[in-house]
């Protein structure tokens, strides 16, 4: 299998070697992954983002991310959710992993699977991830931040994208289980497309919510 490289912007003198050898290139290599996100059950993309989110910051093209950003792409015709700017590295994995969490709670409790795969059933679900970027190329874009404050970003601001796709199709309770085009195991819930990204938000928020410093009450 081919594998891509991702180069280290903090380290402008990396050599081959290094490149070979650099955290994030070792870490897909070890973990059979072509490139910077794979198709996989949501309890090992939890495992994945908690290891390499924060790092991919480093890594993005062309120049290092200084904000980050995270998609969910959405099932049926809904649009798709997408988080407001985040500051840090941390604070992005902490968001991608609430969000995460959030929906693999979701999936868990379907019980027309459950009855079919047994309790780990969500985990048979195949979504997929991909780590990317986003370039400010226009000066002067005013932008909503995690913290509910609006910023001017500069033009150059290159921003860490996280996608999340394959979101499992619903198929109604009644319906599921009927031999169709998709693998009912891998691909198919009787959660439906709404819940599915309300989940995933309501994980988001909980994130959010946590790391914005919260007033106390203020003497009259």
């Amino acid at each position: 299998m081919g594998y891509i490289l991702y180069r280290d912007r903090t380290k402008p003198s990396e050599t081959d070697q290094d490149l070979w050898d650099s955290p994030l290139n070792s870490y897909l290599r070890e973990h059979h992954m072509g490139r910077a996100g794979t198709i996989c059950g949501v309890s090992e993309m939890i495992r994945h983002v908690e290891a390499i989110a924060a790092m991919w910051w480093q890594y993005t093209s062309p120049a290092q991310a200084t904000l980050g950003a995270i998609r969910f792409i959405n099932g049926g015709n809904i649009r798709s959710s997408l988080t407001p700017l985040i500051d840090t590295p941390e604070l992005f994995t902490a968001v991608a992993v609430e969000g995460l969490r959030s929906w693999h709670t979701l999936l868990a409790a379907d019980s027309r699977r459950r009855a079919l795969y047994g309790d780990d059933h969500a985990d048979l679900l195949l979504p997929g991830f991909n780590f990317g970027e986003y370039l400010f190329d226009q000066e002067g874009t005013r932008c909503v931040f995690i913290d509910g404050t609006q910023r001017t970003v500069p033009a150059g601001t290159v921003v860490a994208m996280l996608d999340i796709d394959r979101i499992p199709i619903y198929s109604p309770p009644e319906h599921f289980g009927l031999r169709g085009y998709y693998d009912t195991k891998s691909r198919i819930s009787t959660t439906d497309y709404f819940r599915q990204a309300h989940a995933v938000q309501q994980g988001w928020k909980k994130a959010a919510d946590a790391a914005t410093p919260q007033e106390g009450p203020t003497n009259s």
